[in-house]
């Protein structure tokens, strides 16, 4: 009866750490994360106006405004920039918007924009940053450009988790009441 009694208590405890471990550990995209917004102009890392640190949530109460030229709105699996003038950007080896201190992998990368001249190869990015190179393009307040994308490393749902641990539960109590 010991034993029965002493592996009941070993599996509730199980059952606790199990639950507690996987529902605090899902991460839906950016939500939560603070990621650095900035404009780099002539090469990589040579930062202009103010470069701002935000907190991403979904919605516009963390857009950025990057430079004189555009906002930025960094959302759960997207961001969207926002012109509201005209110019031609300056030429150098990199002339653009750069979100870093990204943690999180991101995969499945979807540009859509009317920026005229606009390529896919001016897109770059590494595990920590995704840089949009802008050198020589024009721009305008009707220009849109948005990047979508997707988390490579999505946990599952806190709720699903939970209904799993309930389930191996369940077969542990099943399993025990047979063997008694």
């Amino acid at each position: 009866m010991d034993l029965i009694f002493n592996q009941g208590i070993v599996m509730k405890h199980l059952f606790c750490l199990f639950v507690c471990f996987f529902v605090g550990s899902a991460n839906a995209g950016l939500i939560g994360d603070t990621v650095r917004v900035a404009h780099n102009f002539s090469t990589l890392g040579s930062e202009i106006g103010t470069p701002t640190n935000t907190t991403v949530v979904n919605g516009s109460s963390d857009i950025v405004t990057v430079s004189s030229w555009y906002t930025v709105d960094v959302d759960d699996s997207s961001a969207y920039v926002d012109f509201f003038s005209a110019a031609t950007w300056s030429s150098g080896s990199f002339n653009g918007l750069v979100i870093s201190n990204i943690d999180t992998v991101l995969s499945d990368f979807v540009i859509d924009t009317n920026m005229s001249g606009w390529a896919a190869s001016r897109f770059t990015y590494t595990d920590t940053s995704l840089m949009f190179n802008w050198n020589t393009l024009s721009f305008n307040a009707d220009t849109y450009f948005s990047l979508s994308f997707g988390d490579s490393q999505a946990a599952p749902e806190p709720g699903s988790m939970a209904l799993l641990a309930l389930g191996l539960a369940g077969l542990g109590f099943s399993r025990k009441k047979r063997n008694s």
